[in-house]
């Protein structure tokens, strides 16, 4: 699936990944060595990190519509990483140095991240995206899919961008490395919901949309498409421009920037829903999916029914029987997109 040797795609994404991660290393290698022991102090927290951040963006994939090519997902993780970081500081520095033209020393020292990171970062990392959405193009063709991968891009950002902070706190604090590394890490990790992980994902779906090789609702023209997939993109950049400038307190940046990420999210996996419903009916009409209880067929289509056929197995069968019920609807979930 991302190991495609014939594919102009695949070599693309080589090349930007050596290429990256060496400027990654050159420009910050030395730094990170530096202050090693105390991230791997800060390890238990790096490691909760990231599991959290894992389970709660499956979360967005609830019908396992691309958890089932994690090597596809791991390839996004580390062009977000790595490419897109370097294209990300790279270009801000650029924008910076235009927009200190216009506006004055103090405008810039209140303005400047959320004038340029919007901007320079979202299209940074919604080319990652792309490059992977068409290097897998063969099973990363609907919402569901763009806006895993574009998660994955965006974690892999967050992670590399957090240890670049942390470890620059590290450097500069007066104490220890832990103790700026530290509440640095913390701080980074009580914001990241949301954070570049929900941006990315939305301006990835955004890509999908504009792609070729989408396969969602046929009725919607390329106009169509092109008319949702603005505003998505805005949206995602909007969020980030808005968590980067001064208006607010951390409270409010959160919950505004919660409301614009789950309300689009929400309402386009609605058309994942439809598809798992279409696909469980041609299933049963063409009995591919004969050996799928329908009790488990009947309870696919929402989190709320898969929920209570659960709590029926339990209190029929103890927590046994819901364990098994729980993977009888994974693997009924994984036939449907295998079919699909």
């Amino acid at each position: 699936m991302v190991y495609r040797p014939r594919s102009a795609v695949f070599w693309l994404y080589v090349i930007t990944l050596v290429v990256s991660t060496y400027l990654l290393l050159s420009a910050n290698g030395s730094a990170f060595g530096m202050v090693m022991d105390a991230q791997l102090w800060l390890a238990p927290l790096w490691i909760g990190f990231i599991v959290v951040l894992f389970w709660l963006m499956f979360k967005f994939d609830p019908y396992r519509s691309a958890r089932r090519y994690p090597q596809a997902l791991l390839a996004g993780t580390a062009l977000g990483g790595t490419t897109a970081l370097v294209m990300a500081v790279n270009g801000n520095t650029a924008l910076a140095g235009v927009w200190s033209r216009y506006l004055s020393p103090e405008t810039m020292a209140a303005w400047e991240a959320s004038l340029t990171a919007p901007i320079i970062e979202e299209a940074s990392k919604g080319m990652c995206a792309a490059v992977i959405l068409v290097l897998c193009s063969s099973v990363f063709h609907r919402i569901s899919h763009a806006l895993l991968v574009g998660m994955f891009v965006g974690f892999g950002f967050d992670v590399m961008e957090d240890l670049t902070y942390a470890t620059r706190e590290a450097i500069y604090s007066l104490d220890s490395d832990l103790a700026g590394a530290g509440p640095q890490l913390l701080v980074r990790v009580l914001t990241a919901v949301p954070a570049h992980w929900a941006y990315t994902g939305l301006f990835a779906v955004g890509v999908m949309l504009l792609l070729p090789t989408f396969t969602g609702p046929p009725q919607w023209s390329y106009a169509r498409r092109v008319l949702l997939a603005l505003p998505l993109m805005a949206a995602a950049s909007f969020m980030h421009f808005f968590w980067d400038s001064p208006i607010g307190g951390a409270l409010v940046k959160i919950a505004v920037t919660l409301v614009v990420f789950l309300i689009p999210v929400l309402w386009l996996l609605r058309f994942e829903r439809q598809w798992v419903t279409e696909r469980i009916a041609a299933g049963r009409a063409d009995g591919t999916l004969a050996a799928v209880p329908d009790e488990v067929l009947d309870s696919l289509a929402t989190a709320k029914a898969r929920r209570r056929l659960r709590k029926q197995a339990r209190r029929s069968g103890g927590r046994r029987a819901k364990k098994a019920m729980r993977h009888a609807q994974n693997d009924a979930l994984e036939l449907l997109q295998s079919s699909g």
